[in-house]
């Protein structure tokens, strides 16, 4: 099973030009993909549906997308109709076996008067693997401050630990009052195993990446495959005006059961669709 993790920028390139087509040839193979920074409707990326743009890319696979970032982008007409669309920023999951589930998060969100901040998003799939149903997640943490990566990663913590707990989307009887919740099917599962994927805007050896490890007992894919190399920057310009973060940000966490089962993890360095480079693990599941 082959697990890609990529924050496209919203398919633009180092050269500038945003191309989803682009973005598609990169991730096109991998079983399940986590996305960030997927626009809806935004100017600088063509005031079209990303996510729709990219599900018609990519026709084989099941798709979800979720933003914490929603603000109006609706036009009226002359004779009075609304035209009613969000503006979004949000992240995306594709998975060549069907999503049974999914929940979007708000992460915290800190005000700087001086910068521009806004609500990240985590997105939880539960997928219906050939092997086992797993929790997929596709996180994106603030690029600002560590402060508030911080207070995302204990919020992130404690959704992902109580998860399994609370049960798939419904639990318990299926009817209310006689009618039927349940479309006349079962719950879906919560299970325990899952993928944790994603930008953190964190590398290995920074405060909020390890508080997600000692929190959660993820184990980083890296780790377990080529631990020298662990620092590899997964971004192609480390430093920016407004982005101080740098190295390897993006991460693929796995729980500790599947761990074994991680065969290998690899960045693509040929990928030119964004200012990020994805990441993939491979496993060998039974």
């Amino acid at each position: 099973m082959k697990v890609l993790s990529y924050n496209i920028q919203f398919g633009r390139g180092l050269d500038g030009v945003v191309d989803l087509v682009r973005t598609c040839r990169a991730i096109r193979g991998a079983d399940i993909i986590c996305l960030q920074e997927v626009d809806q409707y935004w100017q600088r990326s063509g005031d079209c549906d990303q996510a729709a743009e990219i599900s018609g890319l990519l026709p084989s696979y099941y798709s979800v997308y979720g933003s914490s970032f929603d603000v109006d982008a609706s036009t009226p007409a002359a004779h009075g109709a609304v035209t009613n669309r969000r503006r979004r920023h949000g992240n995306m999951i594709l998975s060549h076996w069907p999503i049974l589930s999914m929940r979007s998060f708000n992460l915290p969100k800190q005000h700087y008067a001086d910068k521009f901040n806004m609500h990240m998003t985590c997105i939880e799939a539960v997928i219906d693997t050939p092997s086992m149903p797993l929790r997929v997640y596709s996180y994106h943490a603030g690029y600002l401050e560590a402060t508030e990566r911080l207070e995302q990663v204990d919020y992130f913590a404690a959704v992902f630990t109580g998860s399994p707990a609370e049960g798939g989307a419904w639990s318990g009887k299926a009817d209310i009052d006689g009618d039927d919740w349940s479309n006349r099917r079962d719950a879906p599962d919560m299970p325990f195993s899952a993928l944790v994927c994603g930008d953190f805007n964190a590398a290995p050896a920074s405060a909020e990446y390890q508080r997600l490890i000692d929190s959660t007992g993820l184990i980083d894919c890296w780790s377990l495959t080529d631990p020298a190399n662990r620092e590899t920057s997964t971004l192609r310009k480390d430093i920016s005006r407004d982005i101080k973060v740098s190295g390897k940000i993006d991460h693929i966490l796995v729980t500790p059961e599947l761990g074994a089962q991680v065969e290998q993890v690899v960045i693509d360095d040929k990928a030119d669709g964004s200012d990020h480079k994805p990441i993939q693990a491979v496993l060998r599941l039974a």
